[in-house]
This record gives C-alpha cells, sequence and structure tokens, in this order.
C-alpha cells in the first residue's frame, strides 16, 4: 500500500500543488466510501494508506488531468518530513 502523503508530494513536486485536490476530489465518492473526508485527503497525517482501488482511482484521474501515472515503487521512495 502506498501511502496518501507521498502521492500528494508527487503531485505537489511534479506538476503543482493543486493537482492532490483536483485529483481528490474527482475520486470523492470512493474517498468517502473509505471512511476518508476531503479535509482529511488535504491536511494529510503521514499514516493515510491508499488501498489498492483508491490508488488505481487516483492514478487514474491523474492521467485523465495530466496524461501521467506514478507508480507504487516511486511512491515508497519519497520521504515526508
Amino acid at each position: 500500500m502506498a501511502k496518501a502523503s507521498n502521492f500528494k508530494t508527487w503531485c505537489t513536486e511534479n506538476i503543482s500543488p493543486q493537482c492532490w485536490t483536483r485529483i481528490c476530489l474527482k475520486c470523492a465518492d470512493i474517498i468517502r466510501q473509505k471512511g476518508i473526508t476531503l479535509s482529511e485527503m488535504e491536511d494529510l497525517n503521514a499514516e493515510i494508506e491508499l488501498d489498492d482501488r483508491l490508488l488505481e482511482a487516483l492514478n487514474d484521474a491523474l492521467y485523465r488531468y495530466y496524461e501521467v501515472k506514478v507508480d507504487e515503487g516511486s511512491l515508497a521512495a519519497i520521504q515526508v518530513s
């Protein structure tokens, strides 16, 4: 599983700070089904884990908006302080 904070950091560093918000809004239904609020996704603590379904949905949204995807290995390599 990938950490949401790593995905957010990747989006901010590689695309823009608004990227994370955009893809989270696109996946709002799935995020809510997981019991996570959009506020929690925006103000992440480092412990929120993305299961395979949510990671795939976020990556699909990332591709739709920016024509790029990020692999789980790249996310695991990110150090979030």
